[in-house]
């Protein structure tokens, strides 16, 4: 019965990443985490995972207290109650669901190895078959036009969206190529060809959906990539190959950025567009899109829209957290409420996860949030160091990925919230349960 539970919650979890970022398939999502949950919560109970919590006090204790913060300022500081309640039901919740979810599938293998990887390979599969949608398209608009006519979105409602899945399946496949060249053993049962095919797969569909805050997510990835490097093989490898790995992790992310430069005329303007995005009270458009035709740069040209309204609107976001230092209760509009308070006019997000979720929960939300990202953090390095584990990397990488990305975009929400916790807590537990061994065979006496 127990492996036949196993083999059903691999099939779900198969299944909700494949479906999760798909657009228009909310119900089911919402069907197949549950059932998720339910089996892989039965398995894990089953085991009596004694001691399961250990290494994990900081991030669980720091989400447990953020979340009845939300809760507080919704009840108590808001002035709109029945709408941010509502928000942290469908919002909040679902990823606190989501994250008990990661944890359980987690809880349920942290003991089989084998099992370990079989779910990671599914995870790497689903996710890679989204991008081998976008490329498969990308490459039929390259032989159809002679260029790409556009930023391609694959399943998901847009390119932005897309390339969140591709960065989350680079950051995988690079955790395993460090534990390859670093520390020799391999996690992923891939032979290191079908490795370097996957990746340059998926560099290409970063090409393919071309989003300039992708770009930036993954080049600091790739500065971590490198910092560990030289780091852990100091010793191990001369100057000469350190500089040839370096050079090429600092390569590719310049190459996308000159593509990306050459291409994207939004930033033709960005220099130009900063001093009109600071002003944001003589420079009103950035609250109403109907508005935006009336901006224009010192020499005439019509201000890019895109650049204009995500720097005015952090600006604003920041001048807003100030002025509601406890917030104005959860929600992914939480921004367009607080400028309807302030300005009298409507407005949606702030197209920055962080400054939504600064405006909505405030300073307290904010520390708390950040808490609990560098708890994982801190976690992830620890258990790196102490054990060279494959999911201790990767866990550093995603939230390093993430917690760069929800500045620059509005990813503290919906299936982009609960794709990250859902692999963040399968990744801790894991990597938790490799540290607490890696201490106690440690303190074990000898013999």
């Amino acid at each position: 019965m127990t492996k036949a539970l196993q083999v059903t919650g691999l099939v779900l979890v198969a299944l909700l990443i494949a479906v999760w970022p798909t657009a228009h398939t909310i119900s089911l999502r919402d069907l197949l985490l549950a059932l998720t949950l339910v089996v892989f919560g039965f398995l894990a109970v089953r085991g009596r995972p004694a001691g399961w919590w250990q290494r994990l006090e900081w991030p669980l204790g720091l989400y447990a207290v953020l979340t009845l913060w939300i809760f507080i300022v919704a009840l108590f500081v808001s002035d709109e109650t029945a709408w941010s309640l509502g928000e942290i039901r469908g919002q909040w919740l679902k990823g606190l669901l989501a994250l008990l979810a990661g944890g359980m599938v987690a809880l349920a293998i942290r003991r089989d190895p084998a099992l370990q990887r079989h779910a990671a390979v599914i995870i790497l599969v689903a996710l890679f078959l989204h991008i081998a949608y976008v490329d498969y398209l990308a490459v039929k608009d390259l032989v159809e036009h002679g260029q790409l006519t556009d930023r391609i979105r694959g399943l998901t409602k847009g390119p932005d969206t897309s390339n969140y899945l591709t960065n989350i399946l680079l950051v995988l496949l690079l955790a395993e190529v460090f534990l390859r060249i670093t520390c020799r053993p391999r996690f992923l049962p891939l032979s290191a060809t079908v490795l370097i095919v996957l990746i340059l797969l998926t560099l290409f569909s970063v090409y393919a959906e071309s989003v300039r805050n992708g770009v930036i997510e993954l080049s600091f990835v790739l500065m971590l990539f490198a910092i560990l490097f030289v780091s852990e093989n100091r010793q191990r490898f001369g100057k000469t190959t350190s500089a040839l790995v370096i050079s090429a992790l600092i390569v590719v992310p310049v190459a996308f950025a000159y593509l990306s430069y050459k291409t994207d005329e939004r930033w033709q303007t960005f220099i130009d567009t900063i001093p009109l995005a600071m002003d944001t009270e003589t420079n009103r458009q950035w609250i109403n899109l109907v508005r935006q035709h009336e901006l224009r740069l010192p020499d005439g040209r019509p201000v890019d829209w895109s650049n204009y309204m995500r720097m005015a609107r952090i600006k604003a976001g920041v001048d807003l957290t100030i002025e509601n230092p406890l917030g104005v209760g959860f929600g992914r509009n939480a921004f367009g409420h607080a400028v309807m308070k302030k300005y009298g006019e409507s407005s949606s997000h702030s197209h920055s996860g962080l400054i939504d979720l600064a405006v909505g929960t405030g300073v307290p939300g904010t520390l708390l949030w950040l808490g609990f990202l560098a708890s994982l953090m801190t976690l992830a390095w620890r258990s790196f160091r102490k054990t060279s584990d494959y999911c201790a990397l990767a866990l550093l990488f995603l939230v390093t990925g993430y917690g760069i990305r929800m500045v620059l975009d509005s990813i503290i929400r919906d299936h982009m919230l609960q794709m990250f916790l859902f692999l963040a807590a399968f990744l801790a537990v894991i990597a938790a349960g490799q540290l607490a061994r890696q201490r106690a065979l440690a303190a074990a006496p000898p013999g």
